[in-house]
């Protein structure tokens, strides 16, 4: 790539950064709100920084193979900053109010609890970048910042309303790729992923357990402490002015952690569409299942009732994760309409859950909103 290109890279690649930020920041501006019930697995393992591999990205322009592999790109980056709200709780299908949850007096339960995270905002910034050694091998590192907050609510003098918020980096992973071209309008990607147990699983606050700087909950971490191995294998396929694809991709964790205990492992499929209006213009549709799995073993720093078997809140039950959820999300894409940033894009999603069906009582979630920024050059 000449010199001056390059420069013409740097300076358009900054414009789009600094208008994305932007854009992200006055959306993101609302009062910090509590994160215990996230689900950290559904964060980290929910594809919530799509790349052009992952999510189908194909070039427009009349040609239709996936972005990165058959044109002449070899350096790719994208930055994704996705933002999950969590509000109610769900036990099974059935939906709960935080009076159903709070324990008020009486007997306590093991579906009741005497402290209560309310409003869950999570959000993250994952920056990937990935170079194509050939036609069909793609090496890729993802690497992940991460802000959760929780509102909550309990009976302890004191700690009536508090909030919690951890935020730092998350897990980095590292893949390899394969592309296979199947025909002209169909094509498969296989990949092999290695998360790195590099965020943190020691966050502490204060919370209303005796003393300060507490352990917090398994959902207030920025990591899973384990080294987990993420296949996956993506479908393309092109007609006309459609795209259209599935995938699925697994997290399977290996061993415990230092904390004794493992998050479970996830399990997600999506299918998808998407049209081109334009050269620049492309709406899609995506429906998203995932399936994850209760925590094994238990964090002995965590507050629990062992006479009675009760734990505070059930943030700290590793019973309470785990579950079924389907989504579906609405997404644009916008290219430079010029067509001088021709591997170039923005794009945007959002989406709510349809169904869900959780290991309850467990937090539910709202809605999500995610926007990405990709590169090839």
């Amino acid at each position: 790539m000449p010199s001056n290109n390059i420069m013409k890279f740097i300076k358009y690649y900054l414009i789009l950064v600094f208008y994305a930020a932007f854009g992200l920041c006055a959306f993101g501006q609302t009062p910090p709100v509590d994160l215990t019930n996230l689900s950290l697995g559904d964060l980290l393992n929910a594809k919530i920084i799509r790349s052009y591999s992952d999510h189908a990205a194909f070039k427009t322009g009349g040609q239709d193979t996936p972005l990165g592999y058959l044109d002449s790109s070899r350096f790719h980056f994208s930055t994704n900053y996705i933002n999950v709200r969590f509000d109610g709780y769900m036990d099974g299908t059935k939906d709960l109010s935080f009076g159903e949850v709070l324990f008020s007096g009486g007997t306590r339960t093991d579906k009741n609890f005497p402290i209560v995270p309310t409003v869950i905002q999570q959000e993250a910034t994952q920056f990937k970048t990935a170079y194509t050694l050939s036609e069909q091998i793609t090496l890729s590192l993802s690497i992940p910042y991460i802000r959760q907050s929780s509102e909550h609510i309990s009976k302890k003098v004191g700690f009536e309303e508090f909030t919690i918020v951890s935020e730092g980096l998350g897990d980095i992973e590292t893949a390899i790729s394969w592309f296979k071209k199947l025909d002209k309008n169909n094509h498969l990607l296989l990949s092999l992923g290695v998360s790195l147990p590099t965020g943190s699983i020691d966050e502490t606050g204060d919370t209303p357990s005796p003393g300060p700087d507490n352990q917090l909950p398994y959902t207030m971490q920025l990591g899973s402490g384990t080294y987990d191995i993420k296949p996956s294998i993506h479908y393309f396929g092109s007609a006309g002015n459609w795209t259209y694809g599935a995938d699925l991709n697994l997290t399977l964790r290996t061993g415990k952690n230092d904390r004794d205990y493992r998050l479970g492992n996830v399990y997600q499929s999506s299918i998808w569409t998407r049209y081109a209006l334009t050269d620049w213009l492309e709406p899609s549709i995506r429906i998203n299942g995932v399936v994850w799995d209760e925590i094994s073993g238990k964090d002995p720093a965590l507050p629990y009732d062992s006479v009675n078997d009760l734990y505070p809140a059930a943030v700290v039950k590793p019973d309470n994760f785990g579950g079924t959820k389907l989504l579906a999300l609405v997404g644009l894409r916008l290219k430079d309409p010029r067509g001088r940033l021709e591997n170039t894009f923005l794009e945007f999603e959002a989406g709510t859950p349809f169904y869900q069906k959780l290991n309850g009582p467990q937090p539910s979630e709202d809605w999500r909103f995610s926007a990405s920024l990709v590169l090839s050059f």
